[in-house]
């Protein structure tokens, strides 16, 4: 049976519910809302953590953080296995580092959970790789998830497709972290993709959906090539 975060009983009529599946009654005041499940907090409610300077999280996404590089070091291996069987390696393996999250949030419009670091070189056009730096205190999914949009960045670039309109490349990238998702079938996984699928940021989720039809009318191989060599959507 269903129970409420806040108060613990049966919700009795309307309530919300997290990307963890957890119920809160719409009666209780809302104080503020967990940055990676959007569950609701309450004024009174205590166990959350923070996340940004501006920004909380819910005592369910905390017990399932990663919060430290050795943490983190564990997943990779299983993240590039993931990517690579779905047809994505890099070239060249790139360094992923647990970084603050306020460190990639500076200035940020919406909420960042990773970046990758590039250099490219004005006289020949190259583009190097410099590193992944991903928000420390995700949960295990989301961490994951984040590496594996961070990885389809450093793909594209180590196939030289740089310059490409910033909705396509968010596009491709959230591909990725659905198939990833996909993959993992977990509920919250499951909703971790609906949630980017159903995303109104023109960027991400535009991009994301823009993308996938292409994929479904033309298949993965011809996308990834056509962006890959032309710079565009077949």
């Amino acid at each position: 049976m269903i129970s409420c975060t806040v108060c613990g009983r049966p919700p009795a009529n309307t309530y919300e519910i997290s990307l963890h599946g957890e119920a809160t009654c719409v009666t209780h005041q809302v104080a503020d809302r967990c940055a990676l499940c959007v569950r609701p907090r309450h004024s009174g409610e205590r166990s959350w953590a923070r996340f940004t300077a501006t920004t909380v999280r819910c005592p369910t996404c905390v017990r399932a953080a990663v919060e430290t590089q050795e943490h983190a070091r564990r997943h990779i291996p299983r993240v590039r296995a993931d990517m690579a069987a779905l047809g994505i390696a890099l070239a060249q393996r790139v360094r992923v580092t647990l970084v603050d999250p306020d460190a990639i949030n500076l200035g940020s419009r919406t909420l960042c959970l990773g970046r990758t670091l590039q250099r490219v070189w004005v006289e020949t056009s190259v583009t190097d790789v410099l590193g992944i730096e991903v928000a420390g205190g995700l949960t295990e999914t989301q961490f994951c998830a984040t590496v594996v949009h961070e990885i389809g960045h450093a793909w594209l670039a180590q196939r030289g497709a740089v310059g490409l309109d910033h909705t396509l490349e968010e596009g491709v990238c959230e591909l990725f972290a659905g198939a990833w998702l996909k993959r993992q079938g977990t509920p919250f996984a499951d909703e971790l993709r609906r949630s980017a699928l159903e995303n109104p940021d023109p960027v991400y989720g535009g991009g994301y959906r823009l993308v996938r039809e292409a994929v479904v009318r033309h298949g993965i191989a011809a996308v990834l090539d056509h962006v890959c060599t032309r710079g565009d959507l077949p």
